[in-house]
């Protein structure tokens, strides 16, 4: 039976670039971001084989929930706090850390009933501008958090919005407002570093660095300039579906919806059972290539829902055989960056009926 479309996770790869990232960052505290499904690649798979990590992320309380359910027992930090009173006692009773970012989350703490106090972090917003207290305010939230006694320990945070841009100074002006912000507080931790600067600003490294992309094996830079090697990460996915037909096609047919395609010459046009409702691409605007046994080829015509046409004129190809769109041996970056994107956006985009295998 021909397979259908479906990911290959390498778990041993997201150890090997967990033990990477450390040797960026030897001093501080790993804080392993699997959010939005560990970015598409499972989040209790990729959280068992990240159990080295000093401490989960995800985004919300249902992943951090999700988690515990799943028997994972390291300290986990829910990005984005607690939006009611029901989500603040369920993050209570599972000990999960809350970020605080807001004066609502500081009433809600006040007018609780919990059982024992939780462990929070309070984020600083220096610039941002999404989550987060103003600079010059956060003492004054700080106390109103310890105020409330339902905060057993505080810790601090804040989110870079350029690290990824080694060449802009957004990143060092945040880092000057966070420390200028954190004299007025009591010493403790502190996280500020993401994938990007754990790699690239070893003065944002403090206690706690929370790596995402980065734990996946893909770069976090996105521009063309200088940047620090990440060789050694290695890609946790890869994106595969088979050869379902093979068509001789003559010069002067068009292919596809809307016909963008014309053949130069006669030509073979194989396709794959994938397409942009599992999560590939449609605004591909450059040529892409994909990977049989390591030959590539060029995606040609528009991508459908469900199938993608390919020029095989030049290699071997026959029904059957498995097509890499992304991983190993095609970069995921490369084709974000032909579909006007990000490799974020895409890892976290694939459809939840593309099989995961994880090996």
């Amino acid at each position: 039976m021909i397979r259908s479309a479906y990911a290959v996770i390498r778990l041993e790869h997201l150890t090997h670039n967990l033990n990477t990232l450390r040797k960026f960052a030897p001093q501080s505290k790993i804080m392993a971001v699997v959010k939005a499904d560990a970015y598409g690649h499972g989040l209790v798979e990729a959280a068992r084989a990240l159990h080295q990590a000093d401490a989960f992320a995800v985004a919300c309380a249902n992943e951090a929930l999700a988690l515990r359910s799943a028997g994972i027992l390291h300290p986990i930090v829910c990005l984005q706090g607690f939006a009611d009173s029901q989500q603040l006692q369920q993050i209570a009773d599972a000990n999960v850390q809350a970020v605080i970012h807001s004066d609502y989350q500081i009433k809600l703490l006040g007018g609780s009933k919990l059982k024992q106090p939780i462990q929070a972090w309070l984020k600083i917003d220096t610039g941002m501008s999404r989550l987060g207290v103003a600079p010059q305010e956060a003492a004054k939230v700080y106390q109103q958090i310890l105020d409330t006694e339902r905060v057993a320990k505080i810790r601090l945070m804040t989110h870079f919005a350029n690290a990824d841009l080694l060449d802009e100074k957004t990143t060092q002006r945040q880092l000057q407002l966070f420390e200028q912000a954190c004299k007025d507080m009591p010493d403790g931790e502190k996280s500020a570093a993401n994938s990007a600067a754990t790699l690239a600003f070893s003065n944002s490294h403090y206690d706690w660095v929370r790596p995402g992309l980065a734990l996946y094996g893909i770069s976090p830079f996105q521009s063309g300039h200088s940047q620090p090697d990440t060789s050694d990460l290695l890609p946790a996915m890869s994106l595969h579906a088979p050869i379902i037909s093979i068509k001789n096609c003559s010069k002067g047919d068009r292919i596809g919806y809307g016909g963008t395609y014309t053949c130069p010459q006669d030509m073979r046009v194989a396709v794959a059972a994938l397409g942009y409702a599992d999560g590939y691409p449609r605004s591909l605007n450059e040529t892409v290539h994909i990977s049989i046994d390591g030959k590539h080829a060029p995606i040609v015509g528009n991508v459908s829902m469900d199938m993608i046409t390919i020029d095989v004129n030049e290699i071997e190809a026959d029904i059957g055989d498995e097509v890499e769109f992304w991983g190993m041996d095609i970069s995921v970056t490369d084709v974000a960056r032909a579909a006007n994107t990000i490799s974020y956006e895409l890892l976290c985009g694939i459809a939840q009926r593309v099989k995961r295998q994880y090996i």
